[in-house]
């Protein structure tokens, strides 16, 4: 006997941030935009080599108070839940059975481009996330298989983010907390 999928009735109006905390799942890697489930791009090697050895040497690094998180979506308004790469919250929302975390809580959302995503996570992504109050926000590009990190502030004044720096070969930041990361061969 096969199992029936979970199934949630949505309002006329689309999906909400509620359905997913409910159990939604459309059988995809999705993101809620404008109440829809929108399913993700595929990822490459590359891409995810950069995510997993980022997200471990930044959780080395992180403070007590803050958590490393990988693909875990924020909500920004009850339908609308990007899901970044690697995102930094507050420990205190790092609860075992989140999968969506409140914009306050998140200091850093983090996008590495991929070929499917390169629009997205260049000019769309850095506005949905500015737009939330999200205090810093890094892009990694591929240059020759070698992760550049561009990193990024808000600026309360504007509401739009500025750069800070690239990061090549070394990552060396004090936002949103202390670390140095060796970015050669990360990628490889």
């Amino acid at each position: 006997m096969t199992a029936e999928p979970h199934r949630i009735e949505t309002a006329p109006g689309g999906l909400t941030v509620a359905d997913i905390r409910a159990g939604y799942d459309p059988g995809f890697r999705f993101e809620l935009e404008d109440g829809v489930a929108v399913m993700m791009a595929s990822a490459t090697r590359w891409h995810n080599r950069v995510q997993r050895h980022l997200a471990i040497a930044m959780e080395a690094a992180c403070p007590p108070d803050l958590s490393v998180e990988v693909e875990q979506a924020i909500e920004i308004t009850e339908d609308f839940a990007p899901v970044p790469d690697i995102l930094v919250i507050d420990m205190a929302a790092a609860l075992p059975e989140a999968n969506i975390y409140p914009k306050s809580t998140v200091h850093l959302a983090v996008e590495i481009v991929s070929p499917g995503t390169r629009r997205k996570d260049r000019m769309i992504r850095p506005m949905d996330y500015a737009r939330a109050g999200i205090p810093y926000f890094w892009r990694i590009e591929s240059e020759d298989f070698e992760p550049a990190v561009y990193t990024f502030r808000l600026d309360e004044t504007t509401g739009q983010y500025f750069p800070v720096d690239v990061h090549r070969k070394l990552l060396r930041t004090a936002q949103p907390f202390d670390m140095e990361i060796e970015l050669a061969g990360l990628g490889g």
